[in-house]
Order: C-alpha cells, then structure tokens, then sequence
C-alpha cells in the first residue's frame, strides 16, 4: 500500500506579504530607514547596511522577489476582509509590474529609484548610489543617540564597497551595449565633483552627522566629525572619483539619442516600462495621441484667460514665456528672494488647511513641513519632491522645493507646486496610506500612476475648492502646469518609442508649454533615464477622474465627494486596476433598489428604448404596467439627474415620467 503524498498546504495572505516584506528590506535596506521601519520588522543591519548592487546580486534580488510573486497566486482570498483583498490584489499588482522591466532585459536595476523603479542605467544624474545614499544620510538617517550615530558611520563606510559594486554593474551592462547618452553621462559626471574646495571636514556628509550629533546633545561631537572626516577623506571622495574616472571612460562610446529604443530590447522594455509606471497596456502611439488630444484642449482653457488679462499675441507658449520673464511674478535669486519663496509656500499650505474638512470626511494626523534643497543636491534634483513622514511620527512629511535658480518658478506657478507636493496632494495622500492596518510594505510598495495622478489631480481639485478664484495667474499656472504633464506624455512616447531627438523634445516643451528653457531641459533628461515615469501624471488623473464621474452618476444627489476621496486613498496608491474595483464595490454598497434600476436605464441615454414590465405579484386593479410593453425615450442622464418620459402598450394618449430624486425616484405622467 503506497500513502497518497500529502498536498502542501496553501500559504495565507499574512505568510505571503511576510514574506514580501522581509525580502524587499533585505534587498533595500534604505527603505527601511527611509519609512523608520522597526528593525524587528525589516530585519539584521536595516539600519547600518547598503544594498548590493552587483550584477550576481542583481540577478538574486530578482528572482528572490519573483519567487515571492509566485507565492501570491497560491493564497487563496476567499476568506480575506474587503481591505485585505484590496492589499493583496495591490500588492501582487504592483510587484508583477515592477518586475515586468526585468523580465525582458537582464540589465539595468530593480528597485532602484526610491526602492520602486526600475532603471535601465545604473548611474544617472539623479539615480545610483552616490545620490540615494547622500540623500539617505543627510536626510532620513537618525541620529538621536550614539548607536544611531555608529549605524550613520557603518553606513559612511560601506559607501566606497557599494559604489565599487556599482562599477562593476555599469561594466556588466556596457559589454551588454547599454550605455547612457553622453549628455547624462556629463551630468553624472559633474554631481560627482568634491563639494567646495574639496576639504573633507566640510564635505555634506560630515557636516549633516556634526548637525545632528550637536542637536541630540552628544557628547565630544568632535569625535564623530572627526570619524566620518576621514571616512569621506579615505573612502568617500576617492570612490566618488573611481566613478567619475568609468563613466568617462564611455563617454567617447556613448550617443546623443535620449531613447531606450536604441538598447537591446529597448521597444520591449518602453511596453514594459508603461505597465510598471502606468498600471495599463496602452501602446506608445495611443498614449502619444492621448497627449496631443490633451494639449490641444488645455491650451484652448489657457488661451480663453491670456486674453482675458489681455495677452492676445503669439503662441500660448510665447505669452506664457512673456509672463514668466515678468519681474512682479519673479522671486530674487538671493537669500531674500528664497525665503520670500518659502514663506509664500507655507502661507498656501496655512491657507488651504481650514478648505480640507470640506472636501475630505476624515483626515490624517501627519504634518507637513516646507525645506528648500541642500545645495549639494540642487544640481540632481527636481524642481520640487515629497518625502514621506516616518511611520513612528519621528518625523513630519518634507515638501521640498529647489532653489538652484528662482527664475524657474514664477510665483503664479508656486501654489500649484504646494498643491502637488504637500495638500491635499502627496503628503495626504501618503498620510492616508500610512493609517492605522496599512501594512508597512503596502506603503514602500505604491503605483506611479497613482500616486503622481493623485498629485495631479490635487491641483485640479484645489481650483474646485476655490483657491483661483481671484487668481487667474495662479490659475494659468496650475493650467500650465497640466499642460506640461500632457506634453509628457507627448514627449516620453516621442523619445522612446518615435525616436525624437533630445532637440527636438526640449524645443516642443519650450514651445508648447513656455516653460524655462532651463526647466525644460532638466525635465527631458529626467525622461530620458527614466522611461516611462512621466506618463503616470495625466494617466493616473484622468482615470480618477473618470472613477468620480461614474460614482457621481451612479449614486446622484447622495454622492459625497468626501467620503469619495477618502475611499480614494484609504488603502495607500493602489494600482489603477485595484482601485477601479474598490471604487466599483464602493458604490455598489451604497445603491438602493432605485439606484440599480437608474444604472440599467442610463445605459441607454438618449435613445429609445423598448422591453417589458411584469408584476412580480398580482398587478392591483388597473395597474396601467403590469405585463405590457414599455417604451421609454431617456435622455437628461448626466451626474445626479435622469428623466425618463415613456408610453405603455398602444396608449400613446398619456406620457408618464420617472424623475430621480434625493429620495429615490417619482413616477408622473403629464
């Protein structure tokens, strides 16, 4: 007699994302401290390692995570809650479409921007080791104690390995053919440059550790300057030179054509890369018509106000360079200017703060905070970030704006950046991702289109709040600023899939959108090293968007915008696909009877439309319905209204009329 084998049992949804959870914090270990995730949840040296980055760990790390993607087809999620479908079905999407990239190609990294995105080059000028871990340290790493201090030495010193490991990555992929365009490589070259005279006391590292060892009140601060000096001196700085001395070395094999389509496999990986940054299938040509359909719109909104304040000649692009040279819109470029910035920025923040309860039925407890730039980090950095709160509360959420050069941001472009960055955009919408029963992985882990078409929407939503009312500059720059996300999408799909040259991607943004020249170029080469990122903007918005018009003509008068917008968030940047089916069992659960039965009539707004009625019980006496046939002529469908005139049978003496109400629905006849 042979024992039948025993069938391994399935594992559960809390086995699975355990599971996630330890693996991603093994690989990324930045992350942990990034979110301030307890060690005993993220695991050994969390807080003192560096990720490894060569081409053998790149090769485990992803088949590590494949296998754990694996894992999440096998739970079975009949027994889970509501909220833990949602985090399940997020998760396994998000995961899939991050290792989407790396399924196609064998270069570039997983992972690798903010521990999310896939980057095809290792280095950049704003990807790779020398900018996360400058960042990571100056900026997230605490220091409140001397072990704390220690881990921000361990780490110090583990900088010169991992950018060596770097190196050695960034050669893997050269014999691969994948080497940066030349102009990327000169600006990764230059953000390697040793700070001011070279002096490693006053290297950023070192003087970040002295700032945050004097303010913990630490005793003999000296000796930590003294410490981290010579790690900068000996393993910082001549690392940083190895760096700069290979990625010379290609610069004489390196091409001028911003697009990954001239990499092994490059159309591939850009269908790859719209899955992983857009959470859909569209093809590039769809997204590129989308964009011109967009802008061609937007311009139309921008053109109505430039006249109407009597800017009537040449190009909305031309006027709106015209405006931005203006001096009574500009902020100086010294340390007056700056702070006038920065106070005009926490002014909209204090401004908007009392409008949120309107628009919002709960809100999280999480602050936010206004931070200008380090220097050292202007050069690679974008106009303005996020960075999220620390899950403890240790630390608030950071807006970060960059001042490298005011002329880029006009006042009249400054409130739609708050917006954005701060509320009701990134940081509540983070905030609301970090609530009470998130999994901590479901908040390292989020969708591009969502996160940044949140964003985007934010900026339309605080026009819906009023916040332009008497600002039409302000208006036009929210406007612009829109327009510049669909010219994204024009611009993305053009250098990756139409092989536009960085030229020709510059002229069309200056052109179309009037932008500074210098902000259109550090935005192009974003895209560059980044395919794909800048088509979640406007993707991620319209389809939020369309989610409220579809909740708002289900539901009528008793939709809440509210309530919708907490719905919207709750569970953290669920991929668009998780959230369309949130939003779908969110209006399903709060549908009357009248509801459904507006639902199936809807469909037919506009046309005839002809079927039957039969009583489920005896039709009471002289009931003008009961099993006969019934034509209706609907039309008035739009949010909250529907008004259906109809006839019944042959008798067309007699036009009777359902009406939606707040109550329900009312039966007349003329």
């Amino acid at each position: 007699v042979v024992a039948a084998a025993a069938t391994p049992a399935r594992p559960t949804a809390a086995t699975v994302e355990h599971e996630l959870t330890s693996t991603y914090f093994h690989w990324f270990p930045e992350m942990a401290t990034y979110y301030s995730v307890d060690p005993a949840v993220a695991g050994p040296g969390s807080t003192t390692r560096l990720s490894p980055r060569t081409q053998a760990d790149e090769v485990a790390k992803r088949a590590a995570l494949q296998r754990v993607l694996s894992r999440f087809g096998e739970v079975d999620v009949t027994g889970l809650s509501q909220s833990e479908q949602v985090f399940h079905a997020a998760l396994e999407a998000t995961l899939r479409g991050s290792l989407a990239p790396a399924a196609v190609v064998e270069y570039g990294t997983v992972f690798s921007a903010w521990g999310m995105w896939f980057m095809p080059y290792a280095v950049s000028q704003i990807g790779g080791p020398q900018d996360l871990v400058t960042k990571l340290l100056g900026s997230q790493q605490p220091v409140r104690n001397a072990a704390e201090a220690e881990d921000y030495l361990s780490r110090l010193e583990a900088y010169a390995r991992t950018i060596d490991e770097t190196i050695a990555k960034i050669e893997h992929d050269r014999r691969l053919g994948v080497v940066p365009p030349g102009f990327i490589l000169d600006k990764a070259i230059a953000t390697l440059a040793p700070p001011g005279d070279g002096d490693p006391t006053q290297h950023p590292l070192v003087v970040a550790l002295a700032t945050k060892a004097r303010d913990a009140g630490l005793p003999q601060p000296d000796a930590w300057t003294k410490r981290a000096s010579a790690l900068v001196a000996n393993g910082v700085l001549p690392a940083n030179a190895r760096l700069a001395a290979k990625l010379q070395s290609m610069r004489a094999d390196a091409s001028d054509e911003p697009g990954i389509w001239r990499l092994p496999k490059g159309d591939a990986l850009y269908q790859a890369m719209i899955l992983h940054m857009t959470d859909t299938t569209l093809s590039p040509q769809q997204i590129h018509d989308l964009g011109l359909a967009e802008v061609a719109r937007i311009l139309g909104e921008m053109d109505k106000i430039l006249r109407a304040e009597g800017y009537s000649e040449g190009s909305v692009g031309q006027r709106m360079e015209t405006l931005g040279a203006e001096k009574r819109f500009a902020y100086s470029n010294d340390t007056a200017g700056k702070a006038r910035l920065l106070a005009d920025a926490n002014a909209q923040l204090a401004e908007i703060a009392p409008l949120l309860p309107h628009w919002f039925q709960t809100l999280p407890p999480q602050q936010v905070v206004v931070k200008a730039v380090p220097e050292q980090a202007e050069n690679s950095s974008s106009g303005g970030f996020y960075d999220a709160p620390a899950l403890d509360g240790s630390r608030p959420g950071t807006y970060w704006i960059n001042l490298r050069d005011t002329a880029i941001l006009p006042s009249f472009k400054l409130k739609t950046l708050t917006y954005h960055e701060g509320n009701p955009g990134h940081h509540l919408q983070t905030a609301f991702g970090m609530g009470v029963g998130t999994p901590v992985i479901a908040t390292a882990l989020y969708s591009n289109a969502f996160g940044e078409g949140w964003g985007l929407y934010a900026e339309a939503l605080a026009q819906e709040m009023g916040l332009y009312a008497k600002d039409p500059y302000g208006d036009l720059g929210r406007l612009q600023d829109e327009l510049w996300r669909a010219v994204r999408l024009v611009v993305d799909t053009g250098m990756h899939s139409l092989r536009w040259s960085r030229t020709k991607a510059i002229a069309y943004a200056i052109t179309t959108a009037g932008v500074h020249p210098l902000e259109a170029e550090a935005e192009v080469d974003r895209y560059a090293v980044w395919p794909g990122q800048a088509l979640g903007y406007k993707i991620g918005m319209l389809e939020i968007q369309r989610l409220r018009r579809v909740a708002q003509e289900a539901l009528g008068e008793r939709f809440d915008v509210r309530a919708f917008h907490v719905e919207v968030l709750q569970d953290g940047a669920v991929p668009l696909q998780v959230l369309e089916t949130k939003i779908q069992r969110w209006i399903e659960a709060q549908r009357t009877p009248a509801d459904a039965f507006v639902a199936a009539i809807a469909q037919h707004c506009g046309k005839a439309y002809a079927g039957r009625i039969t009583a489920n019980e005896p039709a009471a006496p002289n009931d003008p319905f009961a099993d006969k046939p019934l034509v209706m002529h609907v039309r008035e469908c739009g949010p909250g209204q529907l008004r259906i005139p109809f006839h019944v049978g042959d008798d067309h003496s007699r036009t009777w009329v359902i009406t939606r109400t707040a109550s329900g629905l009312q039966l007349k006849h003329d």
